[in-house]
């Protein structure tokens, strides 16, 4: 099991420099980077992991469900159990933390921990407005109009959108189709816009 995720990761979907870039910061113990390493590794024991592994005589599949193979790979991100509550949830916090640094940077009020951060609807402050999970009203139909935090710079009439996905690696190609829509919506539909992403380990910005 060991080197199981570098060797699925694809250099065509994944950033692996910026993957990997946690391990060098040195911000964690060593008994949390060892359990994120394992879990990365498939190598928890999961009902999979003892059944195909260890050879143990027990079911894989989840005991949840008892329809999916028990995996770290599924239990992370491909449970539709979790999908409306517990993923959603963690979504919403890596939202938080990105609207939380961007209204810091600006100036705008917020709490001393992103965590205890609640973010408005609307942060203002000189020349910026911060939208949060606002839908844009386009000429034609885009389904996907509704980008988790709009930056607009209203002296310059430019938008950034930023639009969070925390897919399985596995599931990178098909999630691939909203971030068209993105694009396609940035492009086309409004007028000075531009995809940014956020690297949460350095809090830069990057095109």
């Amino acid at each position: 099991m060991h080197g199981q995720l570098p060797r699925n990761l694809d250099e065509k979907l994944v950033d692996i420099e910026q993957s990997y870039r946690w391990l060098k910061s040195g911000n964690i113990k060593g008994e949390t980077e060892s359990t994120i390493v394992t879990a990365q590794d498939q190598a928890i024991s999961t009902n999979y992991f003892m059944n195909k592994i260890v050879k143990e005589e027990i079911e894989s599949k989840r005991r949840l469900c008892k329809q999916h193979e028990e995996t770290i790979d599924h239990l992370t991100s491909g449970s539709p159990f979790w999908a409306k509550n517990e993923y959603l949830m963690r979504h919403d916090k890596v939202c938080t933390h990105l609207h939380y640094s961007t209204c810091k940077v600006l100036g705008t009020e917020t709490t001393d921990k992103w965590y205890t951060y609640m973010p408005k609807p609307v942060c203002e402050a000189g020349d910026a407005t911060v939208l949060w999970n606002q839908a844009v009203h386009t000429d034609r139909e885009v389904t996907a109009n509704r980008p988790d935090i709009i930056i607009k710079n209203n002296k310059e009439k430019t938008f950034t959108l930023i639009d969070v996905a925390i897919p399985r690696q596995k599931c990178c190609a098909k999630g691939s189709g909203k971030e068209v829509n993105i694009q396609e919506f940035t492009y086309r539909a409004t007028a000075n816009m531009e995809p940014e992403m956020y690297d949460c380990t350095s809090n830069n910005w990057s095109h």
